[in-house]
């Protein structure tokens, strides 16, 4: 007899008891796990060690897991968790629920009522690289100079094109990747930059969009394909499951990620909402990539910034809701309170 477990396809806010039909692995019956306000969607199911699926299996199970997140999203705002999470017991899935309330309560207010939209731009390198060689007047002088030195005498030279054909390639891609960037952003929630998938895409983006704003992100992809006539080919995707905006560490509890949180905005033990604020504004003046300099450096200081900030937000905005409070007064980050204040007495 195989060992049985849970399957946890998302996250959900919903305190009542319902159930989704028979949709999950293996046609069961998908239901709902709670804890407090949020619930995890789950179907029982035999232990499945995925790795050893060959591919046709386990592209079916995908299949399964991505269209049982589709059919909760037609009702709910849904964290999507990635594929093959399977839980020991029920009462290991509402542990789970316990121990990283704050972050999918955090996630969920993050993707209320959006979805992901993924952008790719390919150009052809060939033409590329032949418009560069006709119209860059350095790449132009440099061939000239090859031309003119043969044998050994031109091999430095040689080299010397190939790394400044190359920077001028990465540096029309980076002005490329900077106005597209630039033109979606105004209707995007938050982007990220995906890993290329072919020689051809120079830009992988997903997306953070209001669902709301779908038809503006079609105007926007056509007034893209114009602009770029001959230069550039689009393709959009979606709307899909915001997979690439949730980053929920299990391994973290409540705990954990508010005292690192309230650390790194230099705040002691407890703290009121104005203080938390306050101490966010101040960092934020301070590491503002126009003032910190080293754009890279700087923009990564400011995403951990902005994550704290709304990690202790975000703990604020629970305790008041659980506690049926309003805002205002000091919040505790000791482990102890953090632990009471997340729990309904």
């Amino acid at each position: 007899m195989n060992e049985e477990g849970v399957y946890i396809y998302c996250i959900i806010q919903e305190n009542a008891h319902r159930g989704f039909g028979p949709i999950g692995i293996n046609n069961q019956e998908v239901n709902l796990v709670h804890y407090q306000d949020i619930a995890a969607v789950v179907s029982h199911t035999p232990i499945i060690n995925f790795d050893r699926l060959d591919k046709t299996e386990l592209t079916k199970y995908v299949a399964i897991h991505q269209q049982v997140i589709e059919e909760v999203r037609k009702e709910y705002d849904a964290v999507p968790l990635t594929f093959g999470i399977i839980a020991p017991s029920s009462d290991e899935v509402s542990r789970i629920l316990a121990k990283a309330y704050l972050q999918f309560k955090m996630a969920l207010r993050e993707v209320s009522g959006k979805a992901e939209f993924v952008v790719q731009a390919r150009w052809d390198p060939k033409r590329v690289l032949e418009e560069l060689a006709n119209a860059d007047p350095e790449i132009q002088k440099l061939k000239q100079e090859v031309s003119s030195k043969g044998g050994i005498l031109g091999i430095p030279l040689k080299l010397k094109l190939g790394k400044l054909v190359h920077q001028k390639i990465e540096a029309r891609k980076q002005e490329y990747i900077k106005e597209i960037h630039t033109a979606l952003n105004a209707i995007s929630g938050d982007t990220t930059l995906n890993k290329l998938i072919d020689a051809e895409m120079i830009a992988n983006f997903s997306l953070l969009i209001e669902k709301n704003r779908e038809t503006e992100l079609d105007e926007r992809m056509q007034e893209l394909g114009k602009t770029y006539e001959g230069k550039l080919r689009f393709k959009y995707i979606g709307p899909m499951p915001p997979y690439s905006f949730i980053n929920i560490n299990l391994g973290l509890g409540n705990f954990e990620i508010i005292d690192e949180a309230r650390k790194l905005l230099g705040l002691g033990e407890a703290a009121a909402g104005d203080e938390i604020k306050k101490a966010y504004y101040a960092l934020a003046r301070q590491y503002h990539p126009d003032k910190y300099g080293a754009e890279a450096e700087a923009d990564e200081k400011m995403k951990a910034i902005i994550k704290a900030y709304r990690i202790l937000e975000n703990y604020c905005r629970s305790c008041d809701e659980l506690k049926g409070r309003v805002g205002g007064q000091s919040y505790s980050f000791k482990e102890e309170e953090v632990k009471n204040s997340l729990i309904i007495k």
